[in-house]
């Protein structure tokens, strides 16, 4: 092993080095998202600015999940199940860990596995299916302290069609969509 494992004390740290980096990212899919929702929508211009805003919690709830997530992945699994050379982080909860991220060579240093590769990513796995996992529970509960949209409720015009969309789309995992 080149270096110790990150201590403890550097987590607020490896969350911070996550967080920056990645809000970037998040904000350009939240723009494209933005855009997606416009092009695609099949409702009333009042209900895309409620819409837009929770797909805006989801992804802060899920940078803000994966920033603590990437901390843990630095503290407990860098340097301790493998090593690379060019290491910011790793860890992104809809990328897997390739031997790539290992393998990337820096100056005369190189990478190392502790464990197999197929271990590593199933390690990867139980961090990224946590990261997810939580992101939707805490939506889940915001979205429950949150004021109904009364534009979802069926109405006399159309109260068929209304009362099935409300069905269909009234499930918690699709409940940004709304």
């Amino acid at each position: 092993m080149n270096t110790p494992p990150i201590p403890w004390s550097d987590f607020p740290a490896e969350c911070l080095w996550y967080l920056v980096p990645m809000s970037m990212l998040h904000l350009a899919l939240f723009a494209v998202g933005c855009v997606v929702a416009v092009m695609v929508s099949w409702r009333p211009p009042g209900t895309l600015r409620p819409r837009i805003g929770r797909f805006a919690l989801f992804l802060g709830l899920l940078l803000v999940v994966g920033s603590l997530f990437n901390g843990l992945w630095s503290s407990l699994v860098f340097n301790r199940l493998y090593h690379s050379t060019d290491y910011i982080f790793d860890f992104v909860p809809f990328w897997p860990i390739s031997s790539i991220a290992v393998d990337t060579p820096w100056g005369d240093g190189h990478g190392q596995l502790f464990i197999s590769l197929f271990r590593l990513k199933f390690v990867w796995l139980l961090f990224a299916v946590g990261t997810w996992a939580v992101t939707i529970f805490l939506y889940q509960i915001i979205r429950r302290r949150l004021p109904p949209n009364p534009s979802s409720e069926p109405t006399a015009v159309g109260s068929f069609r209304s009362a099935v969309s409300v069905r269909v789309m009234s499930r918690r995992w699709f409940s940004f969509l709304r």
